[in-house]
């Protein structure tokens, strides 16, 4: 039985640190895409286009506000990758999230097809 529990953590663990990776990567590219938005807005500023400046500083304000959700997604699996460990039963609970992962996805099949 402990065998079991213990390779149910081993793969729960490495599904939140798939996850915590996809989250990763999403921070980056919302930084690069509010990097060239406020590059956009600047050369537009520059030249004077009042309508595409405007256009441009909404941009801004959704890739920070994409940026910010995507950097809360990130902190959200970094405590649920670090709370088990700090806990006396953390195994039981990285093993639960392996089960919960495959038991959300049998739902999602089963409701696709």
């Amino acid at each position: 039985m402990e065998l079991a529990i213990t390779l149910l953590a081993v793969l729960g663990f490495g599904i939140v640190l798939l996850r915590l990776a996809r989250a990763s990567w999403r921070v980056a590219r919302r930084g690069l895409e509010l990097f060239l938005a406020r590059a956009v807005a600047a050369a537009r500023a520059r030249r004077g286009d009042l309508t595409g400046m405007a256009e441009a500083r909404e941009r801004v304000a959704a890739a920070r506000r994409s940026g910010l959700r995507a950097f809360l997604r990130l902190a959200a699996w970094l405590a649920v990758l670090a709370a088990p460990a700090l806990i006396p039963w953390g195994q039981v609970v990285y093993a639960s999230y392996f089960l919960a992962w495959l038991t959300a996805r049998g739902v999602r099949e089963l409701r696709a097809g």
